[in-house]
């Protein structure tokens, strides 16, 4: 799960929204460490972030470093930084650590066994396509779903905001 639909849930005050959907449908979403990061800053305008209360919650993880000695691992996260660097003409160091992780969470996930299918929810098309193509090189081609986290986000709020 990228930062953005976590953040989005958090502006809106409706990440109890988000947690209804997710208990519905019996998922777990998986958070890089990156992504905690940028979602527990320092300076935040509450007691306890509201990715913590998820954590607590059981709803949401933070996955484990990933394992840069594999190779597929490395690989995914390496083409995914190619990939944006590329498509947004910028060069690779300037490159959101937080995008090439979202890369090596789905392809640990994936090459582990831990999944038989990974959705990448975010808005970066960038960083889904040199995900996507990535682990394609690794025969995981049909096990990777684009879910635009807005239009993921308008629809739980559509489905679950006046539901009890």
């Amino acid at each position: 799960m990228d930062t953005n639909l976590f953040v989005r849930f958090e502006r809106h005050d409706t990440v109890d929204l988000l947690r209804r959907a997710v208990a519905e449908h019996d998922l777990t979403l998986h958070v890089p460490p990156r992504v905690y990061e940028e979602l527990t800053p320092d300076s935040h305008p509450y007691d306890v972030p509201p990715v913590e209360q998820a954590i607590e919650d059981g709803w949401v993880e933070v996955t484990d470093q990933v394992d840069y000695s594999n190779p597929v691992v490395s690989a995914t996260m390496d083409m995914v930084r190619r990939y944006i660097a590329t498509a947004d003409e910028r060069p690779e160091h300037e490159i959101e650590q937080a995008d090439a992780a979202l890369g090596g969470v789905a392809a640990t996930l994936l090459e582990h066994g831990t999944a038989e299918s990974v959705a990448i929810y975010t808005n970066d098309i960038a960083a889904f396509r040199g995900l996507e193509r990535a682990l394609s090189e690794h025969g995981h081609e049909s096990h990777v779903r684009l879910v635009k986290a807005y239009e993921f986000a308008q629809a739980i709020q559509d489905r679950y905001q006046f539901s009890d």
